[in-house]
């Protein structure tokens, strides 16, 4: 079994992944041994398979791709950040290719909060680029509901003392700062 890839030979089987050619991928690793997932990539701009699989809405051969490494390394892989800081999950929320953002997240538990060198994290380039599915599909995976300790019905509302109440919330505000200040 091969154990180590020419960039070359890389860089084919990164296109692989990128035209989604499947059958063209499991006719390889018969040959090369699936571990060299865990550390290929462009040598320019640290794109891996995963990346392109992903980014190109390849879903099947993500799957495929990630069901090859071992359990305990999947998350490494599927997390990793290309020169950009953008990972495979924020290419396909990116493009909006939101069977490939469940697959990642449902099945193999991508983080969709890393955020790349812009400070966007996946959810953010979803919404971005307008790809509301995938936005809404993030929204309704990772909100939090907040916590209710008070009953709605003992909200007291009288229809203008808005301004009044404001006035007084930051006079006392003040008072109690101006109570710490020491002049000397």
């Amino acid at each position: 079994m091969i154990t180590q890839l020419t960039q070359e030979e890389v860089d084919i089987l990164i296109d692989e992944a990128r035209y989604g050619e499947l059958e063209s991928l499991k006719e390889i690793f018969q040959q090369i041994d699936p571990k060299v997932l865990l550390t290929i990539h462009n040598d320019i701009t640290l794109t891996t398979p995963f990346h392109m699989a992903a980014a190109n809405g390849h879903t099947e051969v993500l799957d495929y791709l990630l069901s090859l490494i071992p359990k305990e390394e999947v998350k490494t892989v599927i997390n990793k950040q290309n020169e950009s800081g953008s990972t495979a999950l924020h290419w396909a929320a990116l493009n909006g290719h939101l069977e490939v953002v469940k697959l990642l997240c449902e099945k193999y538990d991508a983080d969709p909060f890393i955020k790349n060198n812009a400070d966007h994290d996946a959810i953010y380039e979803a919404e971005m680029n307008n790809k509301e599915d995938v936005e809404t599909y993030f929204l309704e995976k990772y909100s939090v509901e907040p916590e209710n300790n008070h009953d709605d019905d003992t909200v007291e509302f009288n229809e203008g003392t808005e301004i009044q109440n404001a006035t007084k919330d930051a006079l006392d505000s003040l008072s109690k700062d101006a109570e710490k200040v020491s002049i000397n």
